[in-house]
């Protein structure tokens, strides 16, 4: 542009230069007078000035088309016009911007694939993720992170979306670039989050914060204390009634005629003692996913006629009854065994007086198998329904302890439904019976 405005002034320049020699010229060769120079140097003055105003004009008119077409030029450099006309001189630049532009093009597309990959990632996590800045403000959240904080965290300071003080005092640690681990119970369920700072160059970024759901793990492992303080204490029992029952028949504090007595004491709390540790055994290879595999195909009402007889022999005063079709599934013969007797024991133990327990099996859609067992018994009221299958649980324990029942028996019915991928149907109230129906794939 420089260029274009210095010759604008040369070409009103040299015609008036050439003009005015051109005159003085004339004038000095022919001799003229110097009143006639006058007139002739008005006359020149005046063409000179029209000849200023045409080359003005004419300068104008030849920049501004000029100004156009290098405006246009570098305009279809900028901005990639196709079609546009380019000066060869710029074409160097346009090659070394078309380049630039196309690696540039090039580097945004990787940059949006890793950020759209990178945002999959963590918005599937099981975790919650949430990436702070050195104030504390929230620059993302994945969905996980969401559910626990809310939603709508973005841009906003973590320390008012959670304002729990144990968190508050685990971020504000944090921040102060320490590695910081708590657990916090949000919404019903317990999370382990851990807070890793972000540094760099020695200045502190922001900071990482893990939200990591350990409610199951927890139940899990006070489960596992339970079972084991509720296993020591099952033990103890007839552990102490047998050495007590021992002690007294060795140092002869028993008379002749109560040592039969005794010993059937001893006999029974060792078959108790030995039926818990079997129980105990039978939960530990569920859990550990130990229990026999082997399927075969038998008649399930020929089983269940088989334990009811073993059960029917030890039984005077309650009636038990077989109804149901007669058909063969193919699963682990014991372990539905197992099922079968203690549900039918279950509803002996704790039936009325003369009481009735019936058991009822049907084949639905040919894959379905359902064993229903029903009795008049004491029943269950509604607030013991949600825990009726866990372990070691008892509704009347004074009951329990006197038929001598271990508290496993419907967790083993429990896991061994879960197995075959079923279902646990209960239906009861207080004084007017139980009913516990099992629907099996087998």
């Amino acid at each position: 542009m420089k260029k274009l405005i210095n010759y604008r002034y040369i070409w009103i320049i040299v015609p008036c230069v050439l003009a005015l020699f051109t005159a003085l010229y004339f004038f000095i060769r022919n001799g003229q007078g110097s009143d006639e120079l006058v007139n002739y140097f008005v006359v020149l003055v005046v063409l000179i000035i029209l000849i200023a105003v045409v080359s003005i004009i004419i300068a104008g008119i030849i920049s501004r088309k000029v100004t156009q077409e290098i405006i246009s030029s570098v305009e279809a450099i900028g901005f990639n016009k196709d079609g546009a006309v380019v000066f060869e001189e710029l074409l160097p630049y346009k090659n070394k911007i078309t380049r630039e532009r196309q690696e540039l093009f090039k580097k945004n597309e990787e940059l949006k694939v890793r950020a759209d990959t990178i945002e999959t990632i963590t918005g599937n996590m099981q975790e919650g993720l949430v990436l702070i800045d050195n104030k504390g403000t929230v620059l993302s959240a994945n969905n996980s992170a969401g559910r626990v904080l809310g939603d709508n965290t973005e841009r906003k300071n973590i320390l008012h979306i959670c304002r729990e003080d144990e968190f508050q005092t685990a971020v504000k640690s944090c921040m102060n670039g320490e590695n910081t681990r708590i657990q916090m119970n949000r919404s019903g369920k317990i999370y382990s989050v851990f807070f890793s700072p972000v540094s760099f160059g020695g200045n502190m970024r922001g900071a990482v914060i893990l939200f990591q759901d350990t409610t199951e793990s927890h139940r899990a492992e006070m489960q596992r204390r339970e079972f084991s303080a509720n296993v020591s204490h099952e033990l103890k029992t007839p552990l102490t009634t047998i050495t007590a029952l021992s002690e007294m028949i060795a140092t002869g504090m028993v008379q002749e005629e109560d040592i039969k007595n005794f010993a059937g004491k001893v006999n029974e709390q060792s078959g108790r003692l030995l039926t818990l540790i079997d129980d105990i055994i039978r939960l530990s290879e569920f859990d550990e996913g130990r229990e026999n595999k082997e399927d075969t195909a038998f008649n399930l009402k020929e089983l269940a006629e088989a334990v009811i007889n073993s059960l029917r022999d030890n039984v005077k005063n309650v009636e038990i009854n077989l109804i149901g079709e007669s058909f063969n599934i193919y699963a682990n013969r014991r372990m539905i065994d197992e099922l079968l007797y203690n549900l039918i024991d279950n509803g002996i133990k704790y039936n009325a007086d003369n009481g009735k327990v019936t058991v009822e099996l049907q084949l639905v859609y040919n894959s379905l198998c359902k064993i229903s067992v029903s009795d008049t018994g004491i029943g269950i009221s509604q607030e013991h329904h949600p825990h009726i299958f866990e372990r070691f649980y008892r509704v009347d324990k004074s009951r329990s302890k006197l038929t001598g029942g271990t508290g496993l028996g419907l967790s083993i019915v429990k896991h061994i439904t879960e197995y075959y991928k079923g279902s646990l149907e209960l239906i009861s109230n207080e004084g007017d019976g139980t009913t516990v129906t099992c629907y099996l794939k087998c």
